[in-house]
């Protein structure tokens, strides 16, 4: 509704450059009723009435189908249109008798007949008068043909433009969804074995894992096609998802998750915050080290704040260059979809990683 607003005051005030910049305009609208400006204006709202055809109809609809033969019939109606249709409804080219002009009518003779008519040959012969429209069906179509091809190649312009940064966006969201599906298969191949271990010791842990990561998946297929999800399910995800991680774990993993404020009415972008936390317990948990790793989410008015910390034990997958990837990835995921409302720090002294990161989410 607003774009809608914005583009009737654009006509509007473009409408008002053939008023303001006629040599006829004093001040008054009566300039309406002098017909060169008749027909210069309605020429010009014929302009304004092709730029928007030609940007939402012709050319997503002929152009970009390459229906190249009926694009070109309907530009040619077009401009036929701008050339005539404004000398046909001005008055001063309305035609009384065949071949002559209303204004060009010879005068009256004078009642007592002293005063001829002036000679109808030359002045008022037909062929000087089909001359004469002959050449002012040309300036009709000189006069026509700079305003149309302004609005065409405007309307192309700005079709071209809209087509780009709707490939952007497209690539940008497959983009997106490439890394909201990265779930990888081997936690859930690990997830899966840890379960089975404990069925195999008839754990009465078996139950409360499988339904974790029932949970797990259908947030996955539910949730992940969605450009934003509430705040609540996504924590509730993170929550799930730890206590799946955990399964594996034993008592040598020194954990904490700690979680502080309102999540209210808050949405966030899926699985935005998840990947920082599987790092850590990719890179955080080694069963023959002592490990540690803590989580800390805080929720703030239109913000919330994740804080990730481990010791990086698990020195058989942790190098710089994966860390510097899987760093770039959610970067890139950031990027997207909150740019300029995030920051991102994060800290690697070799034994250490920690992650400070703060989103506004309004």
């Amino acid at each position: 509704m607003k774009k809608i607003g914005q583009h009737i005051i654009l006509i509007l005030l473009l409408l008002t450059i053939p008023i303001v910049s006629s040599p006829d305009f004093d001040g008054t609208l009566s300039v309406f009723k002098v017909s060169p400006f008749q027909r210069e204006f309605i020429r010009f709202v014929l302009v304004v009435i092709f730029f928007y055809v030609n940007l939402n109809l012709f050319l997503p609809k002929l152009y970009s189908k390459k229906k190249y033969a009926l694009f070109t019939i309907c530009l040619l109606l077009c401009f036929g249109l701008m050339v005539f249709v404004p000398n046909y409804l001005t008055a001063e080219n309305n035609i009384s008798t065949p071949g002559f002009p209303s204004q060009m009518l010879p005068p009256p003779v004078s009642p007592n007949g002293n005063i001829p008519p002036p000679p109808m040959e030359g002045r008022f012969s037909h062929e000087n008068f089909q001359q004469r429209n002959k050449a002012s069906y040309g300036q009709m179509i000189f006069s026509s043909l700079l305003p149309f091809l302004f609005s065409f190649l405007s309307s192309l312009f700005i079709f071209k433009n809209i087509e780009k940064k709707e490939l952007e966006r497209s690539k940008a969201k497959a983009e997106l969804l490439s890394l909201k599906y990265q779930l990888q298969p081997h936690f859930l191949f690990n997830i899966l074995n840890s379960i089975y271990s404990l069925a195999l010791l008839k754990s009465d842990d078996t139950p409360n894992g499988i339904l974790k990561l029932s949970n797990v998946m259908r947030y996955v297929v539910q949730e992940s096609s969605k450009d934003l999800v509430t705040l609540s399910k996504e924590i509730e995800y993170i929550k799930d998802y730890i206590a799946l991680q955990l399964l594996r774990t034993d008592s040598s993993l020194d954990f904490s998750y700690t979680e502080t404020g309102e999540t209210k009415s808050l949405q966030i972008a899926p699985f935005i915050l998840v990947n920082f936390i599987e790092n850590a317990f990719k890179y955080g948990f080694n069963a023959e080290e002592n490990s540690k790793i803590s989580v800390t989410i805080i929720i703030q008015e239109e913000s919330v704040h994740l804080n990730v910390f481990n010791n990086i034990v698990n020195h058989a997958i942790t190098d710089e260059e994966s860390l510097k990837v899987g760093l770039k990835n959610t970067l890139e995921h950031l990027q997207q979809v909150y740019p300029g409302k995030h920051t991102l720090n994060t800290m690697n002294d070799g034994r250490t990683y920690k992650v400070d990161l703060k989103i506004n989410l309004l």
